[in-house]
């Protein structure tokens, strides 16, 4: 796949809340994910359970926009906005930007801003 045919896919996916299919599908097992704080993460599984542990401090997912993803060379980048509500919190919601790079078809490397 092109890097732009894999940003659209994961935007598909994503936009139906489908985030572990899009990361199994068109992630590199060894894919490093850097957050906003510098934290690194490496591996699939890595990222597994920091997905299972963010949703599992959810109550609800409101609303999620996704962008149309910005693609240059073997990056692209989409800007999401999130609208949730967490255990025993208000209601709320934040922006992130995500970069990514792909090579041999794979994303193999997450980045966030927020």
């Amino acid at each position: 796949m092109t890097t732009k045919q894999i940003a659209t896919r994961m935007i598909a996916l994503c936009a139906q809340k489908k985030f572990s299919e899009a990361r199994h599908e068109l992630f590199a097992k060894e894919v490093v994910c850097q957050e906003a704080d510098n934290k690194k993460l490496k591996g699939l599984n890595a990222l597994d359970k920091k997905q299972q542990a963010w949703m599992g401090s959810m109550e609800k997912i409101h609303g999620l926009k996704i962008s149309k993803p910005l693609v240059n060379g073997n990056f692209f980048s989409v800007a999401c906005t999130w609208d949730v509500t967490y255990k025993g919190q208000p209601q709320g919601g934040w922006k992130e930007m995500g970069v990514y790079e792909v090579k041999n078809g794979k994303v193999v490397l997450e980045k966030y801003f927020y």
